[in-house]
């Protein structure tokens, strides 16, 4: 036995066996199953995380207009061109274009939807109305199913106070009144 072994290191010229290869190939695919799925999972959320990303700053800059005019407007390109803006929805659009909806009701409301990468239609609505009570002043978030391919419905305003759960930790609402959160 002990001379097998001797003669077999003694070999310069010796290659990999088949059975070593082997296990070095079974060893990647273990690795590529587990890593594929994560990086998967990592993109969509990344997808995500954009139309959010874009909705903060659209509402920033609704905001800022607030602050200087008292009203919500619809065109804001002029005031955050870095954003696609839209004051209704084509018949096609990129992801993450924002959608701008000013209450016709209470111009003090304003709702933001973007279609996002993921396949999701996320909402921001803004109130600043101080005698609003269903719901409170303040901002909500909503997640749903888009109604097409290439666009979202524009969701309902919020009619009561939104819960303390996320929207990503609760099931989407695919009804025409979705939930609304009190963040993403």
């Amino acid at each position: 036995m002990l001379q097998s072994l001797k003669e077999r290191f003694d070999r310069e010229d010796e290659g990999f066996t088949l059975i070593e290869l082997m296990v070095v190939v079974l060893i990647i695919a273990i690795l590529l199953a587990i890593a594929i799925p994560t990086f998967l999972g990592a993109r969509n959320a990344a997808n995500a995380r954009a139309a959010q990303s874009n909705l903060r700053n659209a509402l920033t800059a609704e905001q800022t207009n607030w602050t200087n005019n008292q009203a919500f407007s619809t065109d804001l390109s002029t005031l955050e061109p870095s954003l696609s803006w839209a004051s209704a929805w084509p018949s096609s659009v990129s992801p993450n274009t924002v959608l701008v909806s000013v209450d016709t009701n209470n111009s003090a409301i304003v709702t933001l939807t973007a279609l996002g990468k993921d396949g999701n239609c996320w909402s921001i609505t803004q109130i600043n109305d101080p005698a609003a009570t269903t719901p409170a002043d303040g901002t909500y978030y909503a997640k749903t199913t888009p109604a097409t391919s290439t666009s979202c419905a524009s969701p309902i305003v919020p009619t009561a106070n939104a819960t303390n759960s996320s929207a990503g930790n609760a099931a989407a609402s695919t009804s025409a009144a979705p939930a609304w959160y009190t963040s993403f």
